[in-house]
């Protein structure tokens, strides 16, 4: 017996016998040592060996016959284990400075907020009075589905000093972040074959989303003034439409207030919901964050924000600001998808944002954001000089760096990989093809100066 070095002697016993049942090497009838003797045998207690006899029969592996003693019982036919490798299951819990080696050390990611700058103090005693406040109610089911009441309080007067939108407590319901809002809205507002308009390019998980409900898709392009509304069907009239109008996803464009108004005509005479993604503007570099669409018309905006992208993706807290005619739909689907966000998750934001930290950690952030941003367009224009196309870079974590006449498609992608560089071909999330094939998305907010720089100087040695 070569047992795994991480098993208890209880286990490397039970897998011995078991993984000889299995192979066929103890067949159906043949007896087994009594206890005493397979104890002696392996040098272990008669105990162990009993309780190891006794789980193999439960589980149906052996038989006790009355007076002449323990039986391998007929499981049918033999068959090899499967058993992952113990040296694989440790490299697995543990990765190995080798597989290290393959993970990408330069990750371009869009919209992706630097992690080393999380405000973890301030967050862990925020938590750790929550923890020392925390009646044993709270460690129950939440009575009211929509969220955290001084959650949702805090989220109403955030959204107001950021963003001038104006909203009640009741209007809003904590989501599992942004994607549980997204997918809740899909299934209230959609039916199998009813329409759906998004944005072309968009997030790909937010076109599976959609996809999931068997809704028919239609793209609307975008362009340096947002969503191209001229463009949105006449022939159906869509049950909802995603659009992006702070900083559109991934292209960066801002709605315009002509479009916005047209968008919001369109909506009224269709009878549409317009579905507002605001995932990142607070991060404008140039002046106030845009005003939310939903300003216009809080009737037929449902907005959609997450703390993903201002605090930390782990968090998984986002919300909507639903009308107020949706507001318990929408809390009854959330009921079925997940009863609750988690209690303490709730109340540490809202403890969190109460105290100020939130507002200081943004403005804070838009520093450095910056700070990374611009090097990135230096280091960009210093590289490829005229050869590249910058757009998109007024808000946001991300930009868009366009080599007019070159391709910077999936291959380029892979060979990238190679070189432990990650980068994001603006194709990757369009919903028709071959329309971006010369533009990259390139984020800023998780990758420091000097790797912006090797991640710039390896990327002209492939355009």
């Amino acid at each position: 017996m070569q047992p795994g070095r991480n098993e208890t002697k209880t286990r490397q016993v039970y897998s011995f016998i078991r993984d000889r049942i299995m192979q066929g090497s103890y067949k159906a009838g043949t007896p087994l040592p009594s206890t005493r003797e397979l104890a002696k045998e392996l040098g272990v207690s008669r105990a162990l060996i009993v309780e190891v006899y006794e789980q193999l029969t439960a589980e149906g592996f052996l038989e006790g016959k009355q007076g002449s003693g323990t039986f391998v019982r007929d499981i049918g036919t033999s068959r090899p284990l499967h058993i992952q490798p113990e040296e694989l299951v440790a490299r697995n819990e543990n990765v190995s400075p080798a597989a290290e080696n393959r993970l990408p050390s330069i990750d371009f990611r869009p919209s992706f907020p630097a992690l080393e700058h999380v405000p973890f103090q301030k967050w862990k005693r925020a938590a750790m009075d929550v923890y020392h406040d925390l009646p044993p109610s709270m460690l129950g089911y939440q009575e009211d589905m929509a969220g955290d009441i001084e959650l949702r309080q805090a989220i109403c007067e955030h959204l107001l000093h950021i963003k001038g939108l104006h909203c009640l407590p009741s209007q809003i319901i904590v989501t599992a972040g942004a994607t549980q809002a997204f997918s809740i809205l899909s299934k209230l507002l959609l039916r199998p074959g009813e329409t759906v308009a998004i944005e072309d390019p968009t997030a790909t998980f937010i076109y599976n989303l959609f996809a999931e409900t068997n809704s028919r898709i239609i793209p609307v392009p975008v362009d340096d003034n947002g969503l191209c509304v001229e463009q949105l069907p006449t022939d159906v009239k869509p049950r909802c439409i995603f659009v992006t109008p702070s900083h559109q996803f991934p292209f960066g464009s801002i709605l315009s207030i002509s479009r916005r108004l047209q968008l919001l005509d369109y909506a009224r005479s269709s009878r549409a919901y317009i579905i507002e993604d605001d995932y990142d503007s607070e991060f404008r570099y140039g002046g106030m964050p845009v005003h939310a669409l939903r300003e216009l018309d809080a009737e037929r905006v449902i907005y959609v924000g997450t703390f993903s992208k201002n605090m930390f993706p782990a968090l998984r807290l986002g919300y909507i600001v639903a009308p107020q005619e949706l507001v318990d739909p929408i809390v009854q689907l959330k009921r079925t998808n997940d009863m609750q966000c988690p209690a303490l998750s709730q109340l540490t934001l809202a403890r969190f944002m109460n105290e100020g930290h939130l507002k200081r950690h943004i403005l804070r952030m838009k520093r450095i954001y910056n700070k990374r941003r611009t090097h990135l367009i230096t280091a960009l224009r210093e590289t490829f000089g005229e050869k590249v196309q910058i757009s998109g870079d007024a808000a946001g974590l991300h930009l868009i760096a366009t080599w007019p006449g070159r391709n910077a498609d999936l291959l380029t992608a892979m060979e990238l990989e190679e070189h432990r560089i990650k980068i994001y071909p603006a194709e990757r999330y369009t919903i028709r093809k071959d329309q971006y094939n010369e533009s990259l998305i390139m984020g800023f907010g998780n990758v420091n100066e000097a790797q912006i720089t090797e991640g710039v100087q390896t990327l002209a040695q492939f355009i």
